[in-house]
């Protein structure tokens, strides 16, 4: 399916399009609606914490938001994944999206894990945690949903 298939490309073009983006949020409530809209929206972009070889992703999450519009909700989902994210097995993606993505991210959120103090995964269960959801994605029911775009570069955590 292409981009014009999916109407991406007349929506960017006449710039009907709106965009829902949780830094733009004032409040707690604020987020928590962006949250809300995004999961039904017509496209949702994002990344992989980790990819397989052959397509499996593993992803982390705290709020929920992400895996949730992963695992359904918006029609479309456009993931962009550096190569740096893919690696061979799904015990690899797990260690990825828990050792490597996650301290990272929880320090950047600037919360307080043994992850983000000590920079690995401490499994931990704390009010703070980012690893609240894990989500394995194996393959959508829903044909042509997911289009992921490899970068051949270091994108991301």
């Amino acid at each position: 399916m292409s981009a014009e298939e999916i109407g991406l490309t007349e929506a960017l073009k006449s710039g009907d399009y709106v965009v829902y983006d949780r830094d733009e949020a004032k409040t707690p409530e604020e987020v928590r609606e962006v949250y809300r809209k995004t999961f039904d929206c017509d496209f949702f972009l994002g990344s992989a914490n980790a990819m397989t070889e052959d397509g499996v992703m593993v992803n982390v999450d705290g709020n929920s938001n992400r895996v949730s519009a992963y695992a359904f909700g918006p029609a479309h989902v456009l993931l962009i994944v550096g190569m740096n994210k893919v690696v061979k097995t799904e015990a690899d993606a797990m260690s990825r999206a828990r050792n490597e993505a996650a301290p990272i991210n929880a320090q950047r959120f600037d919360v307080g894990t043994p992850c983000a103090k000590n920079g690995s995964c401490y499994d931990c269960k704390c009010e703070d945690s980012i690893c609240c959801q894990i989500l394995t994605t194996r393959f959508s029911k829903v044909k042509n949903r997911f289009k992921i775009i490899l970068v051949n570069e270091n994108l991301g955590f």
